[in-house]
């Protein structure tokens, strides 16, 4: 009895984009915008490397849209967070679950080293204007959601770069040192909440 051939399953071009981005978090947040290589890129995803550029036109644009997936899942993170808190939850309560959420992202080491390439290329208008228009953004959102003070939203994001660097640097490797603790606010005293208020 003669087996029938397996059917291979035709993936949307939407899907494709998907597989695209997920490739490409990984390649631009290990080599940044100008290292990473569209071929690695398309390898990953598991199609050609032309195809890529079919679908995102150029390199700049994959990058632009990879930062801009990377800071939608910290968005829907720290959302989810805010739906599991009590309503009438204080400001305070608020960023600090916010920042206990941005513990956890820490984990997803690409999500955080991307965000720091962008950073790092901001030198491009068109990344450095994403980036502002992000930060505005997020700023704007954290005040909002949390009814937070300017100086508390400062804080807030202060920590949190303070922990990017910390990841993209390895710190979570080296905790048995001071200085790797210190970056991942392990140890640092900030009055109200300390360490668990950072993001």
């Amino acid at each position: 009895m003669k087996t029938q051939p397996k059917q291979r399953i035709r993936r949307t071009a939407d899907e494709r984009r998907v597989d695209v981005l997920d490739a490409a978090l990984i390649e631009f947040a290990t080599y940044g915008l100008h290292g990473a290589s569209t071929v690695n890129i398309a390898q990953r995803a598991g199609i050609s490397q032309p195809y890529v550029l079919r679908l995102f036109d150029t390199k700049k644009n994959l990058f632009l849209e990879a930062v801009a997936m990377a800071r939608r899942m910290i968005e829907a993170e720290w959302k989810r967070t805010l739906e599991t808190i009590p309503d009438d939850a204080s400001p305070q309560e608020r960023i600090q679950a916010l920042g206990q959420a941005f513990q956890g992202i820490t984990g997803q080491a690409n999500v955080l080293r991307l965000l720091m390439q962008a950073y790092s290329a901001a030198a491009d208008d068109e990344v450095r204007d994403q980036c502002q228009e992000a930060m505005s953004d997020l700023y704007a959102w954290v005040r909002a959601a949390t009814g937070a003070s300017a100086q508390e939203a400062q804080v807030f994001f202060a920590q949190g770069m303070i922990l990017m660097v910390g990841v993209s640097i390895g710190a979570p490797d080296k905790l048995d040192q001071e200085w790797a603790r210190a970056f991942m606010l392990r140890d640092m005293g900030h009055g109200n909440g300390g360490a668990s208020e950072a993001p």
